[in-house]
């Protein structure tokens, strides 16, 4: 029904373009952006060569929206269209697919940005109000480095769109760009030092901020700006606060005074803002404020929790590690399985890694974990996905196999399962396979491992055969090329692989 609701939207706009006066030409771009910050980075950038629209205006939720008929053919109108990320303005697919084609030259603020997998926003504690979930978190604006990136994409693709433009892009683009390289140095600066790393906010929405300047941000549940905690809650909230030293809580916008009240009294903490900048006022644009002033705001906000000694705050639910996927399970639980849950047409990780499209895992790994730098997480990978097996071929009798662009096809049978045990204690199940066909040379024995327990169709796996034996291939555990469906670009690929 949703999808209809646009689709109207989509025929009566065109309608209304076909009728309305579009004015003068004035020889301007009309570009039209969703909400603030791609607002503003659009804006910098096209300069005079643009008339750049707001779509998403203040006091509207960015998360909630839906288009208007006069949105739609507001955006029909256009000679651009800039979004941030189907993530955010989870609309905006739909109406792409109606739009019209080759007239309207779409944009995607983030481009080939990855983005780390999402978190529910702002939920009550008793899970009876559901709050903001993103499968992928949006929320890289917030980030000043990561900002750049997004300004940088923008200008090349106004550049790639309208070439005669081009040198009027870039140049905009430099010095906005310079500016926000100022503002990122300051937060490395401010931030570097930092005697206390975490920050507690009510806003999930600082994770990119907190992951690039080397902080950590932990979220809590069931408060809200306008609205006081039960007496349950702040009872929680107050043993949660005093065991953890919390001396400031982190709101996106100002609390109103009983709640600030309530929660200095009755938890001894204080609140501060940390604006998201999905949305500015007119008003507030008209009196000077902008991107990096708001950024600069929140950056002395920070620093009120950064600038204090404090141990490391811990979240109030402790996620469970000790999951299925990552190798803890009971033996009961293992099953047989057969090749069917292989089936597909596969393709070999270790190019994406050799061309660079897998560097911003390693870098996420790196920021995440802090255990190695991105480019050890690369020669770690490298080691791992190597092999110059670049496809394979699965029905549920056989496996094709193409290297340097010969195939080699052979039957199999399922053998066996084996359970091993690694230095970290976790545990993973190699499920066996064996070549009927006894001239099957390094192929004739086959192991798969793809986090899995029981018969399910996989996802991605990895893969270890020889020649020897079964036994033998037990033996390895630094190299395990990986493999993908086919029909997934680099980028997909590098996507799912930050999801898990």
């Amino acid at each position: 029904m949703k999808k209809l609701r646009l689709v109207l939207l989509l025929f009566v706009g065109v309608l209304l373009v076909a009728c309305s006066n579009q004015g003068a030409e004035t020889g301007k771009l009309k570009v039209v952006t969703t909400f603030y910050p791609v607002y503003e980075f659009t804006k910098q950038v096209a300069g005079d060569e643009a008339t750049v629209d707001l779509l998403i205006g203040a006091g509207t939720e960015p998360h909630d929206y839906e288009p208007s008929v006069k949105a739609v053919a507001t955006i029909q109108d256009a000679d651009v269209f800039v979004f941030e990320n189907e993530n955010m303005e989870t609309w905006v697919p739909d109406v792409l697919e109606n739009v019209t084609k080759g007239k309207v030259k779409v944009i995607k603020a983030t481009g080939d940005m990855l983005l780390l997998p999402g978190l529910e926003e702002e939920e009550d504690h008793d899970h009876g109000e559901e709050g903001h979930h993103h499968d992928y978190d949006p929320h890289v604006w917030l980030s000043p480095s990561r900002a750049i990136q997004m300004v940088e994409h923008i200008r090349d693709s106004l550049s790639d769109n309208f070439p005669e433009k081009k040198a009027s892009f870039e140049k905009n683009a430099s010095a906005y760009i310079a500016t926000l390289k100022d503002l990122d140095a300051t937060y490395k600066a401010e931030l570097a030092a930092a005697k206390q790393k975490t920050f507690v906010t009510q806003h999930a929405a600082f994770r990119y901020l907190a992951l690039d300047y080397g902080l950590k941000q932990v979220s809590i549940s069931g408060i809200s700006p306008d609205s006081e905690p039960s007496a349950a809650r702040l009872a929680e909230l107050a043993d949660y606060i005093k065991k953890n030293g919390i001396q400031y809580i982190y709101f996106e916008e100002n609390a109103s005074q009983a709640v600030a009240s309530t929660l200095s009294k009755e938890a001894g903490v204080e609140l501060e803002v940390l604006n998201p900048l999905e949305s500015l006022t007119e008003k507030a644009m008209k009196a000077g404020d902008n991107y990096v002033s708001i950024m600069k705001e929140n950056l002395k906000a920070l620093k009120k929790t950064t600038d204090s000694a404090g141990k490391e705050i811990q979240p109030e639910e402790v996620e469970e590690t000790k999951t299925v996927q990552k190798g803890y399970f009971e033996d009961s639980a293992v099953k047989d399985r057969d090749l069917s849950d292989y089936v597909g047409q596969w393709q070999s990780v270790y190019p994406y890694l050799l061309d660079g499209t897998l560097d911003q895992v390693f870098d996420y790994k790196a920021k995440l974990t802090g255990q190695m730098t991105a480019a050890e997480y690369k020669d770690y990978y490298d080691n791992g996905y190597k092999t110059d097996v670049s496809a394979i071929k699965i029905t549920d009798k056989t496996m094709e196999f193409t290297t340097n662009g010969e195939t080699k096809k052979y039957t199999y049978k399922y053998v066996g399962k084996k359970i091993l045990t690694y230095k970290k204690g976790n545990r993973g199940v190699r499920y066996m396979f064996e070549a009927t066909d006894e001239n099957a040379g390094q192929f004739k024995y086959v192991q798969f491992s793809d986090h899995n327990i029981a018969p399910v169709k996989t996802e991605h796996f990895h893969i270890f055969f020889g020649g020897e034996s079964q036994e033998k291939l037990f033996d390895e555990l630094e190299n395990w090329p990986t493999y993908y469906p086919e029909d997934l670009s680099g980028q997909e690929i590098a996507q799912e692989m930050l999801a898990h």
